[in-house]
């Protein structure tokens, strides 16, 4: 009997069969309950320990990408730190900045994100610089003057920069020069012809003879039929009338100062629009003359090269003006370029 003590099951077992009796099925019933409870327990600890392995998996995945997050943003934040830091030591690339490498899609990207920041922050619409052209201005200075390979900076970054540089003189006289180049824009300077067409490249510094060697501070558009008075020439903005008349290098010529401050000049015109005249208002999309192949010479000369429209910006710059590449505003406005018929 010691042998089964430490056991009732089998000791129950022994009891009925020296008595020559069959084990109750209960007793039978009752281990096979037992077993299942320790399977169906064992199960069940299985179970709860996925689930808490799972939890604390989840856990350490939302705290991995939490962490994340935050160091992506401090580097943000001290990325931007240096790049301002960096323009406030350096101060502004003029050189740059004229050859305004920007296209459509990143003006229009710029419109539409300032829109966007001013709307959800009315209160910033009273912020000095709070505005299309700022947010030009602190994208060009961040991302190198070149918005044509790059995209305009961020809602954050541009509030951030433009905190920092709102005060600085150099961003507020760049932020004058972008904001008087484009503001007053309205029509491409060449409308569409029947039968010939306009073509232009980005010349822009590409070396020049006539008068001595010098850089060409311009874009020429070339006439695909090389036949001067065909071509109409149209104001791209409003303005006045500065400066018409000859010149050796432009030949016949028309200036055009907007009201933001740029002068637009038009240059180897083959005629002026009948009654136009130094001081003169004009509007957007008004007629000047037609594109010529007049100048290198004196007054009346023509046939040195063929016909194209010179096109030309400048702005003031102290005691001097200063010319920027029109190359890429003449991309920007090629939509906006109108339809001419002679009848």
């Amino acid at each position: 009997m010691g042998q089964f003590r430490h056991d009732p099951n089998k000791r129950n077992a022994a009891y009925y069969r020296r008595l020559g009796l069959r084990e109750p099925a209960g007793a039978a019933l009752h281990k096979e309950s037992r077993r299942e409870l320790f399977g169906q327990s064992k199960k069940g600890l299985d179970k709860g320990l996925r689930k808490e392995l799972l939890r604390q998996s989840l856990y350490l995945l939302i705290l991995c990408a939490v962490a994340a997050i935050i160091t992506g943003y401090c580097l943000k934040l001290l990325n931007t730190h240096l790049l301002v830091q960096k323009v406030v030591q350096e101060g502004i690339n003029y050189e740059a900045f004229r050859e305004m490498k920007l296209d459509e899609d990143a003006f229009r990207l710029v419109k539409t994100r300032t829109e966007h920041l001013l709307k959800r922050n009315p209160g910033l619409k009273n912020v000095p610089m709070v505005d299309e052209y700022g947010y030009l201005t602190v994208s060009m200075l961040l991302k190198d003057y070149d918005l044509v390979k790059q995209e305009p900076v961020d809602e954050q970054t541009f509030l951030r920069g433009i905190g920092r540089l709102v005060h600085e003189k150099d961003f507020q006289k760049l932020y004058s020069d972008y904001k008087a180049v484009l503001n007053d824009l309205e029509y491409f300077p060449v409308p569409r012809m029947e039968g010939a067409e306009i073509s232009y490249d980005n010349t822009w510094y590409e070396p020049r003879n006539y008068g001595g060697k010098r850089k060409h501070e311009g874009t020429d558009l070339m006439a695909s039929n090389n036949q001067r008075g065909y071509f109409p020439v149209i104001s791209m903005t409003d303005g006045i009338v500065e400066k018409m008349g000859w010149l050796e290098q432009g030949g016949y010529r028309i200036g055009i100062r907007c009201e933001s401050g740029a002068y637009y000049y038009y240059a180897h015109l083959y005629s002026y629009t009948p009654g136009i005249k130094q001081g003169d208002n004009v509007i957007a999309g008004q007629l000047l003359g037609f594109m010529g192949d007049s100048g290198y010479g004196k007054e009346g000369t023509v046939g040195q090269f063929d016909v194209h429209l010179h096109l030309g910006i400048y702005l003031n710059s102290g005691d001097k003006e200063v010319s920027v590449n029109p190359f890429w505003i003449l991309k920007i406005l090629e939509k906006y370029r109108t339809y001419y018929d002679y009848q």
